[in-house]
């Protein structure tokens, strides 16, 4: 792994993933209007959105004189959860939050987060977009009130951290990362592949 690797995210949660992963890297935020960009497919939305990241980011690079940042590999990425059908975003309040949380008895979350990865110094683009579905037991009225109380659940898409609900989370199908919003498999995949001529 000769080239930087640049998380075009503030995430805590992608940080975390990357960290785990055993790569070292900087982040940059992308600082973009996401509610600008709009679709009905959840695909086509993490992807539109993940590309609009990564270009922004890329303008900024090429603009920069940072020659090691010219050399780097950019990774960026979006999330959204998918719930009986319909897209969620990060809620936009606290009571936004609580619906949510109280209606995953009923039906999982379903995150599916799409990965865009650029590297700068061939200009090779590579993505994707992964799937996972997080199962919920009956979420305690108490346990709600503590997640939005503690703050993180209103900076998640779908409104939920699986990392401080263990004792309400049930089944989860597909990887634990792509909840967290940087699916392990296809990152590592996507960065060998971006790094090939």
């Amino acid at each position: 792994m000769g080239q930087d690797i640049i998380l075009g995210s503030s995430s805590i949660w992608r940080k975390k993933v990357l960290q785990d992963m055993g790569y070292s890297f900087k982040t940059m935020s992308p600082d973009i209007d996401e509610k600008a960009i709009r679709d009905s497919d959840p695909k086509t939305l993490t992807l539109m959105i993940s590309r609009a990241k990564a270009q922004a980011l890329i303008d900024r690079i090429k603009s920069s004189n940072d020659e090691k940042d010219k050399q780097s590999i950019l990774i960026c990425s979006d999330q959204v959860i998918v719930h009986n059908n319909v897209i969620r975003e990060k809620p936009e309040t606290k009571e936004i939050c609580r619906e949510y949380l109280k209606s995953y008895e009923f039906h999982p979350a379903v995150a599916v987060v799409s990965i865009v990865v650029v590297n700068m110094s061939t200009g090779k683009i590579v993505e994707g977009t992964e799937i996972a579905t997080q199962h919920f037991k009956k979420i305690p009225d108490t346990t709600i009130e503590k997640l939005i109380e503690q703050g993180d659940v209103l900076h998640c898409a779908g409104g939920f951290t699986v990392e401080h609900m263990s004792e309400v989370t049930d089944r989860l199908d597909g990887e634990i990362e792509t909840i967290m919003g940087l699916p392990k498999t296809m990152t590592i995949k996507l960065i060998n592949e971006s790094q090939q001529m």
